[in-house]
């Protein structure tokens, strides 16, 4: 059987492929709204906010530019990017990988929703250097996991679809090593379409 992880190159690819149909699907169905109005509650008004895989920004960074704040959205998907753009033009929009992308801004904010999940192990690892070197003192991040750690390969309009997860330990010590605390982590929240949550703000 092919190794899990090789599938994890392909994602890039997918999201580009399928961008209108998903954008399409997702539509403005926003089911993480508890989610973002907890994340809200921590952040001041007209907070510089990051939206690492903000996809076309609807609906997540339409909720969040409903609320007053502005966006940086970073997505390695081009036609993505492209219609963030079209929707939103007043922001700042970056055809990135999140991985590798430089910045010098700090932001109040950082969203790494539905996106987090399909690097690699490995690759998530190293993504704690990167919210803590964007995150401001006081910041909040918010992203999603799986509930346990491992490997599990879904499907996009027939195409393999990879997601990873480390252990629940795993991500509350490279937290904790790179200034980060957990305010709330729901395991498959039920009210938000069996995700798994982590709610967390940068101490230092």
């Amino acid at each position: 059987m092919k190794d899990q992880s090789e599938f994890a190159k392909n994602i890039i690819k997918i999201y580009k492929k399928h961008a209108r149909a998903w954008t399409e699907l997702r539509g403005q169905l926003l089911y993480e709204k508890a989610w973002l109005d907890h994340f809200f509650s921590f952040i001041p008004e007209h907070a510089r906010l990051l939206d690492l895989g903000c996809g076309s920004g609807k609906p997540i960074a339409a909720y969040l530019l409903k609320h007053g704040h502005a966006v940086t959205g970073v997505d390695s998907s081009d036609i993505m990017i492209e219609m963030a753009q079209h929707n939103f033009p007043e922001q700042r929009w970056i055809e990135a990988d999140m991985r590798t992308w430089q910045s010098d801004q700090k932001f109040q904010g950082i969203l790494a929703w539905d996106s987090f999940f399909h690097l690699k192990p490995d690759d998530q690892r190293q993504m704690f250097e990167q919210f803590s070197r964007f995150a401001e003192q006081g910041a909040m991040l918010m992203f999603t996991s799986g509930p346990a750690e491992g490997e599990a390969i879904g499907e996009m309009f027939g195409d393999v679809l990879y997601h990873a997860s480390l252990s629940q330990d795993e991500y509350q010590q490279l937290l904790e090593a790179h200034g980060f605390k957990v305010v709330k982590m729901v395991v498959e929240d039920p009210d938000c379409a069996g995700h798994t949550v982590w709610l967390t703000r940068k101490l230092i």
